[in-house]
């Protein structure tokens, strides 16, 4: 699949900044001023992709809006479509990149484009699709300067909304990796919700600053380049701002065994999240007292002790997670059976197994499990499909959390990240964070339920820390 084309990158060292400033001058383009600004992002992010692409690679790359399910340019901090159109074009012109509608066909003499011509298979379609085009061989792309070039990911959109959705359409585009279709940038800014989405773009604007002051790095190894993260962007559900609100950035969607090996400023990191984020936070924001004792390590741990199943404990666990996910994710505390019961795609990659199978003995277990987590999780009667759920309600409340504890963190000049219920911070500021995540959990949760009249139920959350090469460390949670 081509990479696409996103207008995020800036030069982070001097060796990235030459190469900007030379290829800026070659296609005859200011780096001064607002426009500079812009040509400075464009031109990086494509001297990034030639950098991270083999020559001849191919690149998808619009000129703005291109269908309903992609976004335009209009979102992205420092850019437009017509000046992305415009250093496209120049690039097209230099002989850096090439249509592929313009490259042979290999019929006759004729380009790819005379060829659907000629064919009959050149037609207008509805919704006008991004054009690809290919990395030529250049001698700048070539120069050494590449090689050792840095460039930072800082330059996300902010704030973005998906359309609405039901659970099942979810599912199956996520199972065809397609990309959850996006409200416009008039829809998300100059409409009814116009206040929210500004209050939240202010604070994500606030984060990216500071960021990129101390990026999230991941150091370079023997096949890739150092990357470096400064931004992200916070994602709304159901056309809603009080669906959803995660933060994601590009270290969102690194595999999980890479994250401990991430860098702050040269400092290795720790990473401290939820034991058990989801159902611990619904039930306490709801006010209702979780079945796990005064104190806790594990709260699925607590179900896995309530089975009589003849299977090995962590496996079990693993169950017990897949269950209260599939519960809360569909809003339904009464499901007939697992919501897939096919084997993983990768199993060896992702760690993965087969959970459930289509067997009356799984489809038993299954309800079984749902039973006894009902039981240890009483909340989660109140699931529905209208908010109190996963993608609404709790993914809401677990970001506005989170966006709390990044604002404070940074208050304490302590640089943190996110990753829905796990912040990442140096390893030297560990105990501050815990203590301050501990305290912007517990005193959100207080005002939630008194804002909402729902029992005084006061908690401390169980955390756990995990650090490169190091055993992980669990705190234990409280009822206080």
């Amino acid at each position: 699949m081509n990479k696409r084309f996103k207008p995020q990158y800036l030069p982070h060292n001097s060796d990235a900044e030459a190469l900007v400033s030379a290829l800026s001058a070659e296609l005859g383009l200011t780096l001064t001023g607002k426009t500079g600004a812009k040509h400075n992002t464009i031109i990086a992010s494509f001297l990034y992709y030639a950098q991270t692409s083999a020559t001849g690679a191919f690149i998808t790359w619009s000129g703005g809006t291109t269908s309903q399910d992609t976004t335009g340019f209009s979102f992205f901090p420092a850019v437009g479509a017509a000046t992305v159109l415009k250093v496209r074009d120049r690039l097209v012109e230099a002989g850096y990149l090439t249509d592929v509608d313009d490259l042979p066909s290999g019929l006759s003499n004729l380009s790819n484009r005379e060829a659907k011509t000629t064919m009959g298979t050149a037609r207008e379609e509805r919704i006008k699709q991004p054009n690809s085009y290919r990395i030529n061989a250049m001698p700048m792309l070539s120069d050494p300067l590449l090689a050792s070039a840095v460039f930072v990911d800082a330059q996300r959109p902010y704030v973005m909304v998906n359309k609405p959705e039901s659970y099942p359409d979810r599912q199956e585009r996520k199972a065809e990796r397609r990309k959850a279709p996006k409200m416009s940038y008039d829809a998300v800014y100059k409409g009814k919700q116009r206040r929210r989405a500004t209050a939240a773009e202010n604070t994500v604007r606030e984060m990216n600053s500071y960021w990129k002051q101390h990026p999230l790095t991941l150091p370079a190894t023997n096949s890739e380049p150092a990357k470096l993260y400064a931004c992200a962007t916070r994602i709304f559900h159901e056309g809603s701002l009080i669906h959803g609100g995660r933060w994601y950035g590009g270290w969102t969607n690194l595999k999980s065994h890479k994250r401990p090996h991430m860098q702050i400023d040269g400092e290795p990191i720790s990473e401290i999240d939820i034991n058990g984020s989801q159902p611990t936070l619904f039930s306490a924001l709801l006010g209702v007292r979780m079945h796990v004792g005064d104190a806790w390590d594990d709260v699925y741990g607590t179900v896995v002790q309530r089975l009589d199943a003849d299977e090995e404990p962590q496996l079990l666990r693993k169950m017990v997670k897949q269950v209260i996910v599939e519960m809360l994710g569909t809003g339904s505390y009464q499901r007939e059976g697992p919501a897939n019961t096919k084997p993983p795609k990768k199993p060896l990659e992702f760690d993965q197994v087969h959970l459930f199978f289509d067997t009356a003995h799984s489809k038993q277990l299954y309800l079984h499990i749902q039973q006894e987590a009902l039981h240890v999780f009483p909340s989660l009667k109140q699931l529905d499909r209208g908010y109190h759920n996963a993608s609404g309600f709790l993914s809401y409340h677990e970001a506005e959390i989170l966006t709390q504890t990044l604002i404070k963190l940074k208050g304490m000049d302590v640089v943190a990240y996110g990753v829905h219920d796990c912040i990442m911070v140096k390893q030297s500021d560990r105990d501050v964070a815990v203590a301050t995540y501990r305290k912007v959990i517990r005193d959100y949760v207080l005002k939630h339920q008194k804002e909402y009249k729902h029992p005084h139920v006061d908690i401390e959350v169980s955390l756990t820390i995990e650090e490169l090469d190091l055993d992980k460390v669990k705190l234990s949670g409280r009822y206080l």
